[in-house]
């Protein structure tokens, strides 16, 4: 049963979603610095150095507004956090306003920081895009696969109620694996494992003009036939781990996947978005921009306008101007958020 606090949180984002004000923003999610520790093939963060990243000042400035607007959740994404020197310092700037913490991260320094991590966050999404180190690395351009399992394990000794989750993103290179990446997020002994398909035509990735295309992360026909067919064998066999969320989304959201891959080719529309991320969250990014979602263009910026003013002025005329059915980028959006009346998000 939700609490009193959630049922209001939802109720004031169903309003929004009516007027287009900001009248609760409950998750906030926020890049603490551009810079990564791996060189992913599906993205291009690897590149930046990090020198607009936001001071701990302007952070500050950050936590002491989201109060105003009823925010519960930050999560903190990146980019890789855990490559920013004062991360828990930053951490902290919203725990003191009683905002809980989720952290995004690669995995492979959460042994180093385990105990750090263990201290401040409720909850920790890693990423796990290859089941052996040789596809990891080929993925992920690291040798990392082992450091993450050593991590998750160190949480767990420290934090045994600790929600961690694995996501992999789906791409050429591992379509052909789902079913041996949910047996490897088993072993490592993580909570669920999520699936989404590799983004190819926004550019929330840092992608640089002269980097590889990221259209060659697409399927061709055949292997979307084969997708299809690996979606339904891996919908027989772990139907109880689907019904019990442990494997996430659901046997709809799996076919979906292919739907994308078979839509980018040409081959019918791509599957219906739901989403209302913009009247539920902002993404602040490590320069201080400030988006709707992960995927859509800034509003602003907080260092040339207060934050407070970005969510109750550009916020809402961005809100208006938006129809999720039809605006191109939500059509080939490859994560969406749709929070209702019963959601919990805290």
């Amino acid at each position: 049963m939700l609490s009193g606090a959630h049922l209001r949180s939802n109720l004031l984002v169903k309003l929004g979603e009516m007027t287009g004000e900001t009248h609760a923003l409950p998750m906030v999610v926020y890049a603490p610095t551009a810079r990564c520790n791996s060189r992913c093939v599906s993205c291009d963060w690897w590149r930046a150095d990090g020198a607009t990243d936001l001071t701990l000042d302007e952070v500050r400035g950050i936590a002491a507004a989201l109060p105003a607007f009823g925010t519960r959740v930050v999560a903190l994404t990146g980019g890789e956090p855990l490559v920013r020197a004062d991360l828990m310092a930053v951490a902290d700037l919203f725990r003191e306003r009683g905002m809980v913490l989720h952290l995004l991260t690669s995995g492979l320094a959460l042994e180093r920081f385990a105990s750090d991590i263990a201290a401040r966050f409720v909850d920790v999404t890693i990423s796990l895009d290859g089941h052996t180190p040789e596809l990891y690395r080929t993925i992920r351009g690291v040798n990392g696969l082992d450091a993450v399992a050593r991590g998750v394990a160190a949480l767990r000794r420290l934090a045994p109620t600790l929600v961690i989750r694995a996501r992999s993103t789906v791409h050429r290179h591992n379509f052909r694996f789902l079913g041996e990446l949910v047996r490897k997020a088993h072993e490592i002994g993580v909570d669920q494992i999520s699936f989404l398909a590799a983004d190819v035509s926004s550019e929330a990735f840092n992608r640089a003009p002269d980097g590889p295309p990221a259209t060659g992360l697409l399927l061709t026909r055949e292997d979307v036939g084969e997708l299809e067919a690996s979606i339904e064998s891996l919908i027989q066999r772990e139907a109880g781990a689907l019904a019990e969320r442990k494997i996430v989304p659901g046997p709809d959201g799996l076919r979906r996947l292919a739907g994308y891959f078979r839509a980018q080719l040409g081959e019918g529309e791509f599957p219906p978005v739901a989403c209302n991320a913009p009247w539920t969250s902002v993404f602040i990014g490590a320069d201080g921009s400030v988006r709707p979602c992960f995927f859509q263009p800034a509003v602003g910026n907080l260092r040339e306008q207060p934050l407070a003013e970005l969510l109750t002025r550009a916020m809402p005329r961005f809100r208006r101007g938006l129809d999720v059915a039809t605006d191109e980028i939500c059509r080939r959006c490859v994560c969406s958020l749709k929070t209702g009346l019963r959601t919990r998000l805290w």
